[in-house]
């Protein structure tokens, strides 16, 4: 199998996909350097700005890079690859990958996992994505057009529904992660009251506030591995 999930021909396809995303971070770089300007933000709020996505980015990219050695083993590197550079959703591919698997009628990764079943597992993982991207076709367009009216009314109402998406969100993702055990919890736990801490200092300490959240990030995963080789 290692002949078609790792083929020139596959490397050369989804390379194409990558330099696509690369070369649209690229040119969103540029776009948005150039509104600063124009709205009056200024080099070094532009800079700051770069270091806290810099250093927020570290946690959810060392988890994104553990799930995708997996994803690679099975699926090959330039899928993984390609499929992690769009998605990002490193569990989300894997989930996707597994449940055609399944539908396949074998164990993702087993020694039942013959073409077919890899084939499924694509399939899945393509379903998987193109929702969304569906959605932003025919729909985003329409997204300011209800927000200018949403606001015009009352403007509240769009931070309540924003903080309220913002709280389902990641409830819905701490939710499924501290069924995990004792160590999920004791990372979720820590990282929370990190981050609490960390935001009350840095109401004092001004240079902290860019690094409070991958601070808290590191805080949260040193004690999820603390519990982990206590218990």
């Amino acid at each position: 199998m290692d002949e078609i999930i790792n083929s020139p021909l596959l490397w050369a396809l989804c390379s194409v996909t990558v330099a696509i995303v690369a070369f649209q971070g690229v040119a969103y770089f540029r776009l948005t350097k150039r509104q600063a300007a124009r709205v009056g933000v200024s080099e070094a709020q532009c800079r700051q700005a770069m270091r806290i996505g810099m250093m927020t980015a570290v946690g959810p990219a060392l988890g994104i890079l553990i799930v995708m050695v997996g994803l690679m083993a099975v699926l090959g590197s330039p899928l993984a690859w390609m499929r992690l550079s769009i998605i990002v959703s490193a569990t989300n591919e894997l989930a996707a990958a597994k449940i055609g698997a399944e539908a396949a009628g074998v164990t993702f990764g087993g020694a039942d996992y013959a073409k077919e079943a890899l084939m499924v597992s694509w399939f899945g993982m393509w379903l998987n994505g193109v929702g969304s991207l569906l959605a932003v076709v025919l729909f985003a367009k329409h997204l300011a057009g209800i927000q200018r009216k949403v606001v015009s009314r009352n403007p509240r109402i769009l931070a309540i529904v924003s903080g309220a998406a913002m709280c389902a969100i990641y409830g819905n993702l701490s939710s499924g992660t501290l069924l995990g055990g004792g160590d999920f919890v004791a990372a979720w736990a820590a990282a929370g009251i990190a981050t609490f801490v960390f935001y009350q200092i840095a109401q004092r300490v001004e240079k902290l506030k860019e690094y409070s959240l991958g601070l808290a990030m590191i805080v949260g995963t040193l004690a999820g591995a603390a519990w982990h080789g206590l218990a």
